[in-house]
């Protein structure tokens, strides 16, 4: 596990590097993701070519993330699991979520990455507090981050191996053309990301002057207990056979969990992409259509300009077609979305109310999920509200509770057989929640 102390660190960074670095040396990557963030896995798959996976404590069950993890990577050479916020930072007194409770139900070995800019010996009694907030740390390793040059980080390296105990894998310098842009809810997406490639280039051939990739290697061996449960066999009898379901994905439709879609397809479904920025229309012989999240509210004008698309969605949505959608589908179902400059840009108008863009997030984090008898877990991050007119088409089938709270809201706008909401559901972190799910997209089979 790739961990930091802190958001912002450089651990996205770094761990794409080493990823192309790996990959640089013929060794076979498999990336995951700690949490339940979309964006990060996007620049995992960008450097390694092949699905990032995301594992999360709150959401999946110990059983469940060893299962993943073990399907995911069984045929690898080396796992590498990018972490999330600090080492430590969960959610409750427990820190649920947290990277640490993730390397600890794996017993995954953590490298710890410092953002040493501003700090000089101070760096050492940093790594002494993480080493030392737990006795089973599973630290066995440090990359120094924005340090200057090669006679420091030799000097950091010193005093860290002979005070802490823990290896000094190695450093990246300063390097303003690497730098990843940020925006509200994070990075912005690698698919928006200029000269990306040049990028991971230049920062690929920097550690390979500055990591010693055999003391990394060494000092993470980790042999996987023997797992041979699939979790996926656990879905038969749910099936999704001969159901044609369109997704919606382009550079404003990319929140989509790889598990949730390899799930789909394993209960029989096929999958058909389509793109709601360019395309015409909804793939006509598709059964239900997937509206997953992402970032209307960026290409609201060029999504608003798409009448033919909007008019398809709409119309699918009267004849009673299937359609289940997070977040930036639930923005794109709305009326309009209207920015923070005041601007309203027309969107589907299935919900007869319209979306408003807020300069704060209004959720964040984990909560527990119900709907039709059933409870699981899901994440929000959104900075947009809903305008809500008197005369609603629409009703509420999500009941929502903030985690070690009293804090309770209503969500899930459901019109005919359309049903979309915030929250952002992984399918694995409750079987019989996600079937209730599955069985409305199979009402038109």
């Amino acid at each position: 596990m790739i961990a930091g102390t802190n958001s912002g660190c450089g651990k996205t960074t770094i761990t794409i590097g080493l990823m192309a670095l790996l990959k640089d040396l013929k060794l076979n990557v498999a990336p995951f993701k700690t949490g339940p963030d979309y964006i990060d896995p996007r620049f995992h798959e960008f450097v390694s070519g092949v699905s990032s996976y995301n594992l999360d404590s709150y959401l999946m069950s110990p059983a469940v993330i060893h299962a993943l993890f073990h399907a995911h990577s069984k045929d690898c050479d080396v796992a590498v699991v990018e972490g999330v916020m600090g080492l430590y930072d969960g959610m409750g007194e427990e820190a649920t979520g947290s990277s640490y409770e993730l390397a600890k139900t794996l017993r995954i070995p953590i490298i710890l990455t410092i953002n040493c800019m501003g700090l000089y010996q101070s760096v050492v009694a940093i790594v002494k507090g993480y080493c030392s907030m737990q006795p089973d740390n599973l630290i066995v390793g440090v990359i120094l981050n924005q340090v200057a040059n090669k006679q420091q980080y030799e000097f950091l390296k010193l005093l860290i191996e002979k005070e802490c105990k823990v290896k000094c894998i190695g450093y990246l310098p300063p390097l303003k053309e690497i730098s990843l842009e940020s925006r509200h809810l994070g990075l912005v997406q690698a698919a928006e990301t200029k000269d990306l490639l040049s990028k991971i280039t230049l920062l690929t051939s920097t550690l390979h002057q500055t990591i010693d990739v055999e003391t990394l290697l060494k000092s993470t061996l980790y042999s996987p207990s023997i797992n041979e449960n699939t979790i996926l066999e656990t879905w038969v009898g749910h099936e999704l056979k001969g159901l044609n379901l369109a997704v919606a994905h382009d550079e404003a439709f990319l929140f989509y969990y790889a598990d949730n879609l390899e799930l789909l397809q394993h209960c029989g479904a096929t999958l058909h992409y389509f793109s709601p920025l360019r395309d015409k229309e909804v793939p006509a012989h598709c059964h239900a259509v997937y509206i997953g999240g992402g970032y209307p509210e960026v290409f609201a004008e060029t999504l608003s300009s798409n009448k033919s698309m909007l008019k398809s969605i709409r119309d699918k949505a009267e004849c009673g077609t299937p359609i289940y959608a997070e977040c930036g589908g639930l923005m794109y179902l709305t009326q309009a979305i209207e920015t923070l400059e005041n601007e309203q840009f027309e969107m589907c108008g299935v919900f007869n109310c319209r979306t408003q863009m807020t300069t704060k997030l209004q959720r964040f984090g984990y909560a527990e999920i119900g709907f039709d008898e059933t409870t699981s877990r899901c994440h929000e991050f959104h900075s947009s509200t809903l305008v809500e007119p008197d005369n609603k088409n629409y009703s509420k089938k999500f009941s929502l509770r903030k985690p070690e709270t009293n804090i309770s809201w209503t969500c899930g706008l459901s019109y005919k057989n359309v049903l979309a909401g915030y929250a952002h559901i992984h399918f694995m972190s409750n079987k019989d929640f996600s079937v209730k799910l599955f069985q409305l997209l199979k009402l038109a089979l």
